[in-house]
């Protein structure tokens, strides 16, 4: 997504509020319109406060964030800083939920980390564009949020259906962050969009929204906030892949390297004890 959204951005013509808005706003009209397929289910009272703390870690600060922050930093930097989730998720896990803290884990987790700073440093050196600090920031606070959200409410994730949830959660998501996007939205200019602006913007809302949001809550729902967590490790490597694939980016012995890392620290992460 993160190559897409920098394409789709690099106009000026979309800005990072006005994609978090395509985000928000598509991802729930789109869950609206398949809820009919879904089982009916009623939210229980007790858990509309835990949906509104989840929309706003999961959804709105998360998704609102990250395409603001990749607004001011290199697509290539924001995916690596992606891969701060799982230490954070693997941290907050150990904290509040008591995980088993494993060799294993903690080895694989280090390993992937390795492969993704070798993909990062390995670009730079390439001449690659180098990130924002601001922009890293942001993407930085982003992901934290996004750990808080596979931590703290796997009980409400288990409890509904994907669909049911996603639904209410982008909506809520929506509505929060409003005011923030709204006069943004009112003022862009539409007749000026053009093939990058909407094939980019239809690809991160379709596919980086509401295909992988959906897809992310049914492994929630049978892994380990850690495991899950752990495959945002991919990311940097799919991003270098579709950059070579675009032509912006090449292939080097850093990038196969690294690859190797990422993908045997998240076997080692995902795999079970025998």
């Amino acid at each position: 997504m993160s190559p897409l959204c920098k394409w789709a951005m690099e106009s000026g013509l979309i800005t990072g509020v006005s994609m978090a808005c395509f985000r928000l706003c598509g991802a729930a009209m789109l869950f609206w319109l398949v809820s009919p397929l879904a089982p009916r289910q009623r939210i229980d009272a007790a858990d509309w406060k835990h949906l509104v703390i989840m929309s706003l870690c999961g959804m709105g600060i998360n998704q609102f964030c990250y395409v603001l922050g990749v607004q001011y930093t290199s697509p290539t930097n924001a995916c690596v800083i992606t891969t701060s989730t799982p230490v954070f998720t693997f941290a907050l896990s150990a904290l509040f939920l008591h995980a088993a803290v494993t060799a294993r884990k903690v080895g694989g987790l280090a390993l992937a980390a390795v492969g993704a700073l070798v993909l990062i440093l390995g670009s730079q050196m390439q001449g690659g564009r180098s990130g924002n600090p601001l922009g890293d920031a942001i993407c930085l606070f982003s992901q934290f949020s996004a750990s808080c959200y596979f931590v703290f409410f796997s009980g409400v994730i288990k409890k509904y259906h994907p669909v049911v949830l996603m639904r209410w959660l982008f909506l809520i998501s929506a509505v929060l962050t409003c005011p923030f996007w709204l006069q943004e939205l009112c003022t862009l200019p539409w007749n000026l969009l053009g093939m990058p602006e909407i094939l980019g913007s239809a690809y991160v809302v379709f596919f980086g929204s509401f295909v992988s949001y959906l897809l992310m809550i049914v492994g929630q729902r049978h892994l380990e906030p850690a495991t899950v967590a752990a495959y945002n490790y991919i990311q940097p490597v799919i991003a270098a892949t579709v950059g070579i694939l675009l032509g912006v980016d090449a292939l080097s012995w850093q990038k196969v390297v690294a690859v190797l890392c990422i993908a045997a620290g998240v076997w080692s992460i995902s795999r079970k004890s025998a």
